[in-house]
């Protein structure tokens, strides 16, 4: 078949799970996760920068939710842009790389079945902006360093310092070039030359508004990052450790094994290997530059694991490289392999693999009916199921308690409190209550509510449970009921929510956390 021909089935691929997703987005039947919630939060009070992470992701929903209002597609759509644009920019990458169409036209076709790709197209998270930016600086360096236009460096530094707006672990992608500097020497001379160097400066301009609120705001974004990938830990050093370790390390690899298909796993990683040792064989730069984008990023993430919990989808962008590799690397096996049949019935395997993996993360009810009746009790899915039916439970009786005063709404957790924000008729502007006994948010960076004496509040925990006296001490009165939510006649999700009448107030205007 004519390269053309390839170009053109993968455009039309890359459309047509755009169009399925756009329509996943508007119909399918999950509501916005807890993460989503609360960068639409962000999206309402823009800013340079937010307590946990850049404020790309914000821009973005605000962007889309500006057009399509408010609504589970306004804050999903840019997701599917995104996985999108990501798919060009990885087939664009591989064809350039790998010098044939038809490994770039598998590249696509793996990187978007998937599941945690698959997932991740119709979910806005900051995974989305990661995985498009960490490409197109992969995309860009690589047409640089081939000699295409010395210019193209200026783009790269472009990609690293706005997909730094989205994600801080984007800084990485700067030691893995210096890693692939290190390993390739005809491309060494490049340390001697001012664009690389001009590339990261615009880096770090695009990240300046990031710096500078980080800076007025007592550096918290730094803190809580060194936290998440818990820098100066050394779990492995404590009494039991080493166990705990090992486990945490074998809990991320699994993780990537599930999320990623065994298959495609381990066809990632010979596609990434043969990527170094072909181009350390032959001398050629451009593998070399898949392999030094991909394998370090992930080695960061596997030994971050030993010191604390990394969440599986940290190491996504690992995967850009892989996707493109794997396909090349398979080809090559299989033209001088003796046993094509068995490789063919293992590319095929694959293949199913993940699509039915895509197809039952989109879809649980399949699994549902095939048996696993309590698919959607547990995460991931629990995550994404019941918001709309607390947030019309909490608009019922809010209206009913402003009958006699002005109500706010608030819980315990960022979590509620965003979805609430989201799914609470009108949208209000909703709390997140000092306990004693939670980690610093962004909303303890947004004016609280100490000011509301004399008002009325819809206090909501998750769970069967008591408020706080923290909370309960501030009200006259509060009073408890149990919502449930039930799902084929079994409890889904069980929230407590407090009718508290009369907020005494508090000497904090501001109700920001001292932890």
């Amino acid at each position: 078949m004519k390269t053309k021909n390839y170009n053109l089935m993968a455009f039309a691929l890359i459309a047509l799970f755009a169009a399925i997703r756009l329509v996943y987005v508007a119909y399918g039947p999950f509501d916005l996760s807890p993460d989503e919630a609360h960068y639409w939060e962000w999206s309402r009070r823009l800013d340079l920068s937010y307590y946990s992470k850049g404020p790309g992701v914000a821009y973005v929903i605000a962007f889309f939710t500006s057009i399509f209002g408010d609504t589970t597609f306004g804050v999903r759509v840019g997701a599917v842009f995104f996985s999108a644009a990501a798919s060009t920019l990885l087939y664009l990458l591989t064809l350039d790389i790998f010098k044939d169409s038809k490994t770039a036209l598998y590249s696509v076709v793996l990187a978007n079945i998937v599941p945690i790709f698959a997932a991740g197209s119709v979910l806005m998270t900051t995974d989305v902006l990661f995985i498009f930016f960490w490409a197109a600086a992969v995309y860009c360096a690589q047409a640089a360093l081939s000699g295409r236009d010395s210019r193209w460096w200026y783009l790269t530094g472009a990609a690293v310092g706005l997909g730094f707006l989205g994600k801080y672990t984007m800084v990485l992608f700067y030691p893995c070039l210096l890693l692939f500097f290190a390993f390739s020497k005809p491309e060494r001379p490049w340390l001697k030359r001012r664009e690389p160097y001009l590339a990261a400066v615009i880096s770090l301009a695009l990240a300046t508004p990031v710096i500078f609120w980080n800076i007025s705001h007592g550096l918290v974004t730094i803190f809580h990052t060194m936290g998440q990938v818990h820098v100066g830990a050394a779990a492995q050093n404590e009494p039991g450790g080493a166990a705990r370790a090992l486990s945490q390390l074998l809990d991320f690899l699994g993780s990537q094994v599930l999320l990623i298909t065994p298959l495609v796993f381990a066809a990632g990683a010979y596609g990434l290997w043969q990527c170094f040792t072909t181009s350390r064989r032959q001398g050629r730069a451009l593998p070399l530059l898949v392999f030094f984008t991909s394998a370090p990023l992930f080695i960061f993430f596997t030994l971050a694991s030993l010191n604390g919990k990394v969440q599986g989808n940290w190491a996504v962008a690992s995967y850009v490289g892989a996707f493109a590799a794997a396909p090349w690397a398979f080809a090559q096996l299989y033209e001088r392999s003796g046993a094509k049949k068995l490789l063919k019935t293992l590319a095929v395997v694959a293949l199913v693999i993940c699509a039915a993996g895509s197809v039952l993360a989109y879809e649980p009810v399949i699994l549902e009916a095939m048996g696993a009746r309590r698919i959607l009790y547990g995460p991931p899915f629990n995550r994404v199921t019941a918001w709309k039916e607390l947030g019309a439970e909490v608009s019922r009786i809010r209206s009913e308690m402003s009958a006699v005063g002005k109500v706010f709404i608030m819980s315990d957790t960022y979590q509620i409190s965003s979805e609430l924000a989201f799914y609470t008729d009108g949208n209000p502007v909703t709390y997140n209550a000092y306990t004693g006994q939670r980690r610093m948010n962004q909303y303890d960076l947004w004016p609280g509510y100490g000011g509301l004496k004399g008002y009325n509040a819809v206090y909501v925990k998750g769970g069967v449970a008591e408020a706080e006296t923290e909370v309960t001490g501030r009200f006259a009165s509060c009073e408890r009921e149990i919502f449930t939510i039930n799902h084929n006649g079994r409890v889904l999700k069980e929230f407590s929510i407090f009718r508290c009448l009369g907020f005494k107030g508090t000497d904090d205007s501001r109700e920001i956390d001292r932890f």
